[in-house]
């Protein structure tokens, strides 16, 4: 049986990278699709976003609003139970500000979409993200960049 996106034919492990590298490329619009209509959204120490459209409508603002997200995804790893852990690194770019750190994220695939997402990260590693990409803006051989990825 092969059912499309809501389905067998993507793994959960599948739907969380395919998931990671439409957010992560600001293709709001496939990723706000890949999640359930009932997603739980948690970041650290932030409020839960709960549901497809507020979950989208915050990303979409924030990019928007604020400048460009980027993400690249370093490792995700599946049960077989549908939770898939990644480890990424987000970089957030104003101008020539741009503040990368790194994100452990927990996802819930059921049915083929995203359910339950939950965000993890350092703070005192986004603090001395933010010192760098202060000292980037400035001097920008010092801007961060991602990390090269084996193929």
């Amino acid at each position: 049986m092969v059912r499309v996106n809501r389905s067998l034919l993507w793994s959960p492990h599948d739907v969380a990278v395919r998931f990671v590298d439409a957010w992560g490329n600001g293709d709001m619009d496939v990723a706000g699709r890949m999640l359930a209509p009932d997603v739980v959204y948690t970041r650290t120490s932030w409020r839960t976003l709960r549901g497809r459209t507020a979950v989208s409508r915050h990303f979409v603002k924030r990019t928007a609003s604020r400048g460009r997200l980027e993400a690249v995804l370093l490792h995700a790893a599946a049960d077989d139970d549908g939770v898939v852990l990644t480890e990424r690194v987000n970089a957030l770019t104003y101008g020539r500000f741009r503040i990368q750190f790194w994100v452990c994220s927990r996802f819930e695939v059921r049915e083929g979409r995203i359910a339950v997402w939950q965000d993890y990260f350092d703070y005192f590693e986004v603090a001395k993200a933010v010192a760098r990409a202060g000292a980037g803006a400035a001097v920008p051989r010092l801007r961060p960049t991602f990390p090269r990825l084996a193929d």
